[in-house]
């Protein structure tokens, strides 16, 4: 069954206590199904009371990550693994379904140069015992594939599937994201199809990570193509309004992308849920 949620970055930019309580208690008031956890510092993060908070105001969760600089899989393999497998466990203990994002990477790194072989067989190496560990949780693990400015590694749903193929574990799933769509791929029917099936949390954003339905995203086109394509997974929002600084400065994000968290969710999570209802996509 489809579910409609939210990133917290729209309302905090620290998963801390107070920030969890604020987001939950922003997303029960707008009715969402789930919540998507910024596992950036998963030390940080107070499991025990987040998941007591999700479980009172039945609200699902999901984690989501970058990695940082000092443990870039392609280039710190076991570094990346020791990292992900910590994160894993503390999106476990919050109760979350999945952990996903650029799970293979650092936003913002780039080598300059195309992909190569060795690098994709890095992130393979490394990701592969953190996907196991996954579905001894009962969990998902994601690959998002971003723009070509954050990222040379994975850029398209095409990419995403052959390395999901090259780490060969049934529980490793894409995670596409509209506003990546937007500038990598030809049209958003396409970018499911090239996931062989495997597509199964999407990120609703804007072309400026605005408000939904301010910018150049065809949404028409995107929840036709979920419609077509049978998707039953998570659709997520992603408007960045309130940013954590190492987020912020990845991302290239210098000026507010909306005039509030309110705007986003009183004009931008309708509007979703319009055209959504519009394809036959949800009730």
């Amino acid at each position: 069954m489809i579910r409609f949620g939210m990133h917290a970055a729209l309302w905090t930019t620290t998963w801390d206590r107070e920030g969890a309580e604020f987001c939950i208690r922003e997303a029960r008031r707008y009715g969402l199904d789930l919540i998507e956890i910024p596992l950036l510092e998963p030390d940080k993060v107070d499991a025990a009371h987040s998941r007591d908070l999700l479980q009172r105001e039945n609200i699902a969760a999901t984690a989501s990550l970058g990695l940082p600089d000092e443990v870039e899989a392609s280039r710190h393999p076991e570094a990346a693994t020791k990292f992900l497998l910590r994160a894993l466990e503390v999106a476990h203990q919050i109760g979350c379904s999945t952990l996903s994002g650029v799970t293979y990477s650092t936003l913002g790194y780039r080598s300059g140069e195309p992909p190569t072989e060795a690098e994709y067989e890095a992130i393979a190496r490394a990701l592969k015992p953190v996907a196991k560990r996954a579905a001894d949780c009962g969990m998902t693990l994601g690959l998002e594939p971003c723009n070509r400015y954050e990222t040379h590694l994975i850029n398209t749903s095409a990419q995403a599937h052959a390395l999901a193929k090259r780490i060969d574990e049934p529980n490793v799933m894409i995670h596409l994201d509209t506003y990546h769509c937007n500038i990598e791929e030809k049209n958003f029917g396409k970018a499911l199809a090239d996931g062989g099936g495997l597509v199964k949390y999407v990120h609703l954003s804007e072309s400026d990570r605005g408000v939904p339905g301010s910018g150049n995203v065809n949404w028409k086109e995107v929840m036709t193509a979920l419609k077509a394509a049978n998707f039953s997974g998570d659709l997520v929002g992603e408007s960045f309004v309130k940013m954590m600084p190492q987020l912020a400065r990845a991302l290239s994000v210098w000026r507010p992308v909306a005039r509030s968290p309110e705007e986003v969710m009183a004009v931008g999570l309708p509007f979703l849920k319009s055209f959504a209802k519009a394809s036959g996509l949800i009730e």
